[in-house]
């Protein structure tokens, strides 16, 4: 009975200030402390959690902080693991039960679901998103896979603000950029802007609610999607694809699919990939997807549209187990005579 009254004030409260601008920030600005509600649902978002939770612990700011995540399966994942551990209540998307007012402000990591006005509606302060990625370039559901994809020699994080109904074009609150080396692979690049992000989230709530009034329009120029992928980006164009955009594939979807392609008739995984800028060029004599060992590197290397090579140190036949380049060299080329000898690769037809 005490929460309804209580809350039924609070409501009322937010209701008159929102009708009045000035006074609605004036309230906010001489408020103590924020309850938040933050959303997210896998390792990702793990991170910024715990940040905001240790936060929370260390400070009067956050008075109250709670988890929505999409998990509809019984086994928990870790963050609702951490949730627990740490006694922070979990509630299930799609949000039934929350009251207009309840929380102050929603934080938004790798959630993937689209935020609905009924929804935002209901934070007084609105709803921040943290994004991989230097808003406008690659809006959508895969940012990090296409900086790598595309080459990108920068990168960085936005923290935005949600606009209901639609993804990734909210107003900008802060942006961090961070330079690429020409190696660092998905799993590397996730890890780093996701603690990035982070301490990003954690500022922004540090400074409520001026962080939120100084937010700028995304600008129209330099537009791009990172649209889903799936299994089959994992297959080589050979005759398509130049050495470096081999290997940028590589580091794009390390961790989560193998570069895949077909040697006599066979689909075969190729892993350890690395490129040498060393200048090499095959003669034009040499077909495209031509496979052979390079004792120099102890890998084995294909020929690329550009007539320049991408380097693997180990390999699998499906159905095989992985074996290292010498090991494919001596099983499938050395003692292999006549035209069987002849090892050009090409992509899968699935």
């Amino acid at each position: 009975m005490l929460y309804q009254i209580q809350h039924n004030l609070s409501f009322k409260l937010f209701r008159i200030l929102s009708k009045n601008k000035y006074e609605y920030m004036r309230f906010f600005c001489t408020k103590q402390s924020y309850n938040v509600l933050f959303f997210g649902s896998d390792s990702i978002a793990l991170s910024s959690l715990k940040k905001v939770n240790e936060f929370r612990k260390t400070s009067h700011i956050i008075k109250r902080l709670n988890l929505v995540t999409s998990n509809k399966s019984k086994n928990k994942t870790e963050i609702e693991k951490y949730a627990t551990n740490e006694k922070l209540q979990i509630l299930t998307w799609p949000l039934r039960d929350i009251h207009s007012g309840e929380y102050d402000i929603g934080l938004i990591v790798a959630f993937g679901h689209l935020i609905k006005d009924d929804v935002l509606q209901k934070f007084p302060l609105g709803m921040v998103n943290v994004h991989p990625s230097l808003l406008p370039r690659w809006r959508g559901a895969a940012p990090i896979i296409h900086t790598l994809l595309h080459g990108d020699q920068i990168t960085g994080v936005s923290l935005m603000k949600i606009k209901a109904n639609i993804f990734d074009v909210g107003e900008i609150i802060s942006q961090k950029t961070v330079p690429l080396s020409k190696d660092i692979r998905l799993p590397e690049l996730t890890k780093q802007l996701s603690e990035i992000g982070a301490d990003m989230l954690v500022q922004c709530i540090k400074s409520l609610p001026e962080s939120l009034t100084n937010a700028k329009p995304q600008s129209s120029e330099g537009v791009t999607y990172a649209k889903k992928i799936n299994k089959t980006i994992s297959e080589v164009r050979w005759t398509e694809m130049d050495a470096l955009q081999v290997y940028n594939l590589y580091r794009a979807i390390y961790g989560l699919y193998p570069l895949t392609t077909k040697f006599r008739d066979k689909q075969m995984k190729l892993f350890n990939a690395f490129i040498q800028e060393d200048g090499t060029v095959a003669d034009t004599s040499v077909p495209v997807g031509t496979l052979e060992y390079c004792q120099k590197f102890n890998a084995i290397r294909i020929l690329c549209k550009d007539r320049k090579y991408v380097y693997f140190k180990s390999l699998r036949i499906v159905g095989k187990r992985e074996i290292s380049a010498l090991d494919f060299y001596n099983g499938y080329i050395k003692n292999v005579s006549g035209n069987d000898r002849k090892c050009i690769v090409s992509q899968c037809v699935n």
